[in-house]
């Protein structure tokens, strides 16, 4: 029997987010992650399609609406 140390999948959080940081949520869909101003508390991401190649244009939104969205991000060295 194996343990577990680490969450293969785990919800982002404000400390997560990085530049390139690819997420999904409950259906699926794919974003990454391209810009990140914590000045001005807004992030800007594209939907992947499922080769990961940008499906639309970019989508901004204000840092808490995106986390409120409940995107989840893979662990070290796990997929999503």
């Amino acid at each position: 029997m194996t343990t577990r140390t680490e969450a293969s999948v785990t919800r982002a959080t404000e400390p997560s987010l990085e530049v390139g940081l690819i997420c999904a949520d409950r259906d699926g869909n794919r974003i990454r992650i391209d810009r990140i101003d914590r000045d001005v508390r807004k992030l800007s991401y594209h939907f992947l399609n499922d080769e990961l190649r940008v499906q639309e244009g970019i989508q901004e939104r204000s840092i808490e609406e995106f986390l409120a969205e409940a995107w989840y991000m893979a662990g070290v060295g796990k997929s999503l």
